[in-house]
């Protein structure tokens, strides 16, 4: 049996993509050998809607994730979730992915914070079942103690299969990002040049008060 095809799926709402996006999906791609990473922007997410956040149209955070990925080798984009009806969730997503790629093993980038609190995630058995995790801890925001229980707490009550992905990043965030927008200040953005020509074309994050997701 040949070995299997390695992707790694960089999902998030994307509100806007950013440079540390880019620099996670790159340090994922050269530390686990991936031949591949594929952006998938979250359509309607139950994170999101349920707090009631307003988040841009998913057709310009599509195309903002693009525009970013298109020079990088490696980089691919998936709108199976901008597409899917209804609400948005990891699970299903792994699951479709599995089923038409049996001789892919897929690794599923999270933010290290989010490891604490996966197994309240739906259906979390069907996400460690379908995918390695990898925890992206930028900057060690996670302590290495704290991360390293809950890894051993999931594998044990799941066989969750978890690597810690230790990165150096800017310090800059979705949200950071709307805010320098709404205060006229572009030129701090770090975000690659086709996004930002895309956000002033199309007159994104110019409403005061605007609260998107990350």
């Amino acid at each position: 049996m040949g070995t299997k095809r390695k992707v790694g799926i960089l999902g998030g709402t994307f509100d806007p993509i950013h440079n540390a996006h880019l620099k996670l999906g790159r340090e994922a791609q050269r530390l686990f050998d991936l031949d591949q990473i594929v952006f998938i922007p979250t359509g309607n997410s139950y994170f999101k809607t349920r707090d009631g956040h307003s988040v841009t149209d998913a057709r310009d955070r599509a195309a903002m994730v693009r525009l970013a990925i298109e020079p990088e080798d490696g980089f691919a984009f998936s709108d199976r979730e901008i597409c899917r009806p209804g609400e948005t969730y990891t699970a299903d997503t792994l699951a479709e992915l599995a089923a038409e790629q049996p001789d892919t093993e897929f690794y599923f980038i999270v933010g290290a914070d989010s490891i604490h609190n996966m197994d309240t995630w739906y259906a979390p058995e069907v996400v460690f079942r379908n995918a390695v995790i990898l925890a992206a801890n930028r900057n060690h925001q996670v302590p290495d103690e704290e991360l390293k229980w809950d890894i051993e707490r999931l594998r044990q009550n799941y066989g969750a299969r978890i690597r810690s992905l230790d990165f150096e990043s800017m310090d800059v965030s979705s949200s950071e990002i709307r805010r320098l927008l709404e205060a006229g200040m572009p030129e701090m953005i770090p975000v690659p040049a086709p996004v930002l020509a895309y956000i002033q074309e199309h007159h994104l994050y110019l409403e005061e008060g605007v609260e998107a997701g990350e």
